[in-house]
């Protein structure tokens, strides 16, 4: 009875081994596979971050970059407002473009949720980033 056992248990493993074989010589491409992952990861690149947000300061009356910091003045209900971000040690891109898409005289702050900051500042001021960041202290 023990050896009938044994070979009963030892024929279903063989039986199981042998199908993992057959079901592993299946190739992604075959099967649609390696589409479905370059499709998630796609999709997943082009996800948003939980964690990602934008803020614009819109009625923006000048703008300045002095030192690693960006310093604006925007117009509020209650007045003429102060803004000051630092630019330095941070992981800040400055981008200065046309303003389509953006109303105009204002400035986008795009948080990825990665832990990079995205500032648009529209040609409509006179700033040159490149003379401001690399001005010597």
């Amino acid at each position: 009875m023990k050896d009938l056992l044994t070979t009963a248990s030892s024929i279903i493993i063989i039986l199981f081994c042998v199908s993992l074989l057959l079901l592993g010589e299946t190739r992604p491409s075959e099967s649609g596979g390696s589409e479905l992952l370059i499709n998630d990861s796609a999709e997943f690149q082009a996800a948003k971050h939980p964690h990602a947000s934008t803020i614009l300061f819109s009625r923006v009356q000048s703008v300045k970059l002095k030192k690693g910091v960006l310093m604006f003045v925007s117009l509020d209900e209650d007045g003429l407002k102060e803004h000051f971000f630092l630019i330095r040690d941070k992981n800040v891109v400055l981008i200065k473009k046309n303003a389509g898409d953006m109303p105009p005289n204002s400035i986008k702050f795009d948080d990825d949720g990665y832990n990079t900051l995205l500032v648009t500042i529209p040609n409509t001021f006179d700033i040159d980033l490149m003379d401001a960041m690399t001005a010597t202290f």
